[in-house]
């Protein structure tokens, strides 16, 4: 499938050109005033272009300042044209705790996006990214039932920092992880749209998989006694958080690893009590 940038904004086109390609899609670049080769589904262009001269292509995606500024907005755009949409009517973002998590963005029940990552905070940070990049009549994130005291950090990170009006689930995920990397590399493109490539292990298909089954809901932080082997690696992961500026003591640890404070606001704890003592 061919998708025609009509834009002459070279940073924007090669950022587009970049994912698309990643996408599995067939990428031209033109000039705004060119007619787009045969076959092409789609050309995408920018407002401020289309301000200073109107084109007539019938399958057209018009980019506003906003979205040429945030890559990820824009590809969001795209996709919604791709399928003659303007809005998602539900996004739902499954993820898989363990030591590597899996994070699935399911958008009108296909894959749109995959994360496998080790860092907490890398994976709530694209969960709520990938909510406000995709809109949607409805947003949900499903987590995954098991992962020990990881997934109990990483949902009480996830219902600190989602929007109100976004659900939280808890999902049995009994048989979601794939046997082989094969397998889950069948599962991801029987999840997506034809022609479309998403790349990803084992922990992005179970994720998926975990977004497509039903869950009971979650409100409130839940505490948790933990061992002082995972206080310490709560205190590493507050080194990743502030980028090795500070070390959380283990009383901060255990209130994190409790859902009373978040990892930010125990580095800042910390930072406080340092500054204080110089």
């Amino acid at each position: 499938m061919l998708i025609s940038l009509a834009t002459m904004d070279f940073r924007l086109c090669h950022l587009l050109s970049e994912r698309l390609k990643k996408g599995g899609f067939l990428v031209e670049h033109i000039s705004p005033s060119d007619r787009p080769s045969k076959g092409s589904i789609i050309v995408v262009t920018t407002e401020m272009e289309e301000k200073i001269k109107a084109t007539n292509y019938p399958q057209k995606i018009v980019l506003s300042m906003v979205e040429t500024g945030n890559i990820n907005l824009a590809i969001s755009k795209i996709t919604l044209g791709l399928e003659g949409k303007h809005i998602w009517q539900s996004v739902i973002v499954g993820v898989d705790p363990g030591l590597t998590i899996g994070v699935a963005v399911i958008a009108d029940g296909c894959l749109r996006a995959t994360l496998e990552t080790r860092v907490i905070k890398e994976a709530v940070n694209y969960v709520i990214t990938s909510i406000k990049n995709t809109p949607a009549k409805m947003a949900l994130i499903r987590l995954g039932s098991t992962g020990g005291y990881r997934r109990i950090l990483l949902m009480n990170e996830l219902l600190n920092a989602k929007p109100n009006d976004v659900d939280l689930e808890v999902v049995d995920e009994l048989e979601t992880t794939p046997m082989n990397n094969e397998t889950a590399k069948t599962a991801l493109k029987n999840g997506t749209r034809l022609g479309i490539d998403i790349s990803g292990g084992k922990d992005a298909t179970a994720a998926m998989e975990i977004a497509f089954r039903y869950g009971e809901s979650v409100q409130c932080i839940e505490k948790l006694e933990v061992s002082d082997g995972e206080l310490k690696e709560i205190q590493v992961l507050s080194r990743q958080y502030s980028k090795g500026d500070v070390t959380i003591t283990k009383e901060l640890a255990t209130k994190v690893a409790c859902g009373l404070i978040s990892i930010e606001e125990a580095i800042l704890c910390q930072k406080k009590e340092r500054n204080s003592g110089d």
